[in-house]
């Protein structure tokens, strides 16, 4: 699914620890412990991190699902799995893959309250045991149990943020459903103390949802009552917080919390296309490539992808459809895949069609490609109006997508895109590695310690 580096056969000093899986290096080098929860798009950032890491002489210990550790493998990195499988959160919900996707990105209060926080306190010890000679503990915002694990072995806990959404700033407030009261195109005095009340009352609502539910799990970890606002901030110390996003995209809010470096996105991962797909390409003019990334492949209306093929046929172009597990037609003009490297496809595109991902996002702007952005939910709104205003998509709510509007709007760009613009804001956000950046200032807090 990314690529096809094998792990080495052995690694030197590997050991067992008693009661895990995993298995983690042991050496006398410093260590930092990396943890992620959620979609490839909060996994690739981590994987990125980890290599650069080890590309800098630190040593890296990743808490990952089990899933996750599978494709961390891949990458010829090892990692301890924590928490259950998607199998196993889907069994306990009784619901099906899909519906935990639109869950979350709809409203992720109830499967955090209903599978993350029951396993927060395991989640957390396992992790702990990995911070045994380590320096810091990194973790993404749903990586709840490395900021527990920090505070439990007393060691300092770098946030990943991967979204602009998640500074939660009056000054520069995130667009979608949840955050529609915000002022969003008013400055002064009196719009910034309004979107200061708003986001005042969301880390109010982060409270009441989850304030008492995470001060139980700390009490059965042997921590004091939860102070910062849950999910939201943490209670462990954090020297720094670091932003995996191009200033370009977002830029650094004036109310941004304290100790934030924006360090650029993270590379993509490796991975090359299959000859086949690079020869039918070639056969004929750039395609639209269309993408819901890797958990809303089935999550747009009923006839999505029916109506993906039916835009490009308007435009008179072919289409690539990375369809993971949902159904898609078959045509001549059509190649499906489950899945390709988002890195060398998407600057053979026509243009892209995607989710607003933060990953897929990334790589769409890094292509220098025109984008058609489709939200489901979660960041994704506040993604697609940040690449909007930069001129370079257009966006249609999912729900609101059709065949004929899609090829109005996409043409419409299409015939005003500023490819030199584009090419050199591509070149800029590729130059900035924010995996290396990361992974020095990871690097900085354990060569302090």
């Amino acid at each position: 699914m990314v690529n096809d580096r094998t792990p080495p056969p052995q690694w030197s000093g590997v050991s067992r620890l008693p009661g895990l899986e995993g298995r983690i290096p042991s050496s006398s080098r410093s260590a930092v412990v990396l943890s992620t929860i959620g979609s490839l798009g909060d996994l690739y950032p981590v994987l990125s991190i980890a290599r650069a890491l080890e590309d800098r002489g630190t040593e890296v210990r990743l808490a990952l699902t089990p899933e996750d550790c599978d494709i961390a493998r891949r990458w010829g990195l090892l990692a301890t799995p924590v928490g259950p499988s998607q199998a196993d959160v889907c069994a306990a919900l009784g619901m099906s893959r899909d519906e935990v996707a639109a869950s979350v990105l709809q409203d992720p209060g109830p499967l955090i309250s209903q599978a993350l926080m029951p396993l927060l306190p395991d989640m957390a010890r396992t992790i702990a045991t990995l911070c045994d000679g380590a320096t810091c503990v990194a973790g993404t915002s749903f990586a709840l149990g490395a900021a527990l694990a920090a505070e439990m072995t007393d060691l300092p806990f770098v946030p990943l943020i991967l979204q602009p959404m998640m500074l939660m700033s009056a000054e520069d407030p995130a667009h979608g459903h949840a955050h529609r009261f915000a002022l969003h195109d008013r400055t002064g005095p009196l719009a910034h103390l309004w979107n200061r009340a708003f986001i005042g009352a969301v880390h109010g609502v982060f409270r009441l949802r989850h304030g008492r539910q995470l001060s139980r799990v700390r009490r059965d970890l042997g921590l004091n009552r939860q102070r910062a606002t849950p999910i939201l901030d943490h209670d462990a110390t954090m020297p720094v917080r670091l932003g995996l996003w191009s200033e370009h995209f977002a830029p650094k809010p004036k109310d941004a919390p304290e100790g934030l470096h924006l360090v650029g996105f993270p590379p993509a991962p490796e991975g090359d296309l299959p000859a086949e797909v690079v020869g039918w390409i070639a056969e004929g003019p750039p395609p639209l490539v269309v993408t819901l990334g890797s958990i809303a492949q089935r999550l747009g209306r009923e006839n999505f992808w029916r109506q993906a093929i039916d835009m490009a046929r308007q435009m008179g172009l072919r289409a690539v459809l990375l369809h993971g597990a949902a159904e898609v037609p078959q045509g001549l003009d059509i190649l499906a895949l489950p899945y390709a490297a988002h890195a060398p496809l998407f600057p053979m595109a026509a243009a892209v069609v995607h989710h607003g991902g933060i990953g897929s996002t990334a790589e769409a702007m890094r292509a220098g490609r025109p984008q058609l952005i489709l939200p489901v939910g979660g960041d994704q709104p506040d993604n697609a109006m940040r690449v909007k205003r930069a001129g370079l998509a257009e966006v249609i709510p999912i729900a609101a997508f059709t065949g004929q509007r899609g090829a109005a709007e996409l043409g419409s760009l299409l015939n005003r895109f500023d490819y030199a613009k584009a090419a050199a804001l591509a070149d800029t956000i590729t130059e900035e590695d924010g995996a290396a950046i990361a992974a020095r200032h990871l690097q900085d807090i354990a060569l302090r310690a």
